[in-house]
């Protein structure tokens, strides 16, 4: 079964020098995906300018990735020092506050562009630690990159959900296929660009949910870029 989620259904809320785009809406109760789907509870893209701050939960029950997909920003967590985030990188935090870098060269406008997704973890052992993987765009070109699991390892994230983050940037024509096992479902969400899934065309800023199927297929119809959730 296949649910599409609308870009121009998402919740969009600007606060100063920040924008974000919200994907589940829990104050809308009319939206279907208002609690997120599965285990994924919340999956926003922001936009902020330079020198603004950004703060992910801090209480403790919520696990986050965040993904910078333009410009860069820096983390602060005491006591470590800060730490520059470009292009391509990933993080793994549940306490952890963002400060945009004041030379973004890298960003039409200056500032960082943003997706973040949270995730309630199996147990509460009290871990603040911060973890970060970079990937390339040449790296995730043509396949789907695994970038968070509750394994983690070299190449992923370590997640306290069993739970695995997929990410893929598409040539017009390229196809994938994702086989799902038993019991599992998919969040598929288009960053950038336009894909053909099955009988459905999802494009920038749409999302869909598939249940009980054996595996998710689709096909960039131009140059495109996905977020891929495997949900328990």
């Amino acid at each position: 079964m296949i649910k599409l989620q609308r870009a121009a259904n998402r919740r969009y809320l600007r606060s100063g020098c920040q924008e974000t785009w919200m994907t589940f809406d829990p104050g809308n109760a009319a939206d279907p995906f208002s609690r997120g789907f599965r285990a994924l509870h919340e999956l926003n893209e922001v936009k902020l300018l330079p020198g603004t701050e950004f703060k992910l939960r801090a209480d403790g029950n919520h696990e986050s990735v965040t993904y910078v997909r333009e410009g860069s920003l820096s983390t602060r967590q005491r006591p470590s020092k800060d730490e520059v985030l470009g292009p391509g990188y990933y993080q793994r935090a549940n306490s952890q506050r963002l400060m945009i870098t004041a030379g973004a060269q890298e960003s039409p406008f200056r500032g960082a562009h943003l997706f973040v997704s949270s995730m309630t973890p199996d147990g509460k052992d009290g871990e603040t630690s911060c973890e970060r993987k970079h990937h390339t765009f040449s790296d995730r070109r043509g396949s789907l990159r695994l970038i968070a699991s509750p394994k983690g390892g070299t190449s992923s994230l370590r997640l306290r959900r069993d739970v695995c983050i997929y990410s893929s940037v598409l040539d017009p024509g390229h196809h994938l296929v994702h086989e799902l096992d038993p019991g599992r479902g998919v969040w598929l969400h288009v960053i950038e660009g336009r894909i053909q899934l099955l009988d459905e065309c999802l494009s920038s800023g749409d999302g869909a949910s598939m249940d009980g199927e054996p595996a998710v297929s689709f096909t960039a119809l131009e140059p495109s870029e996905i977020l891929l959730f495997d949900l328990a």
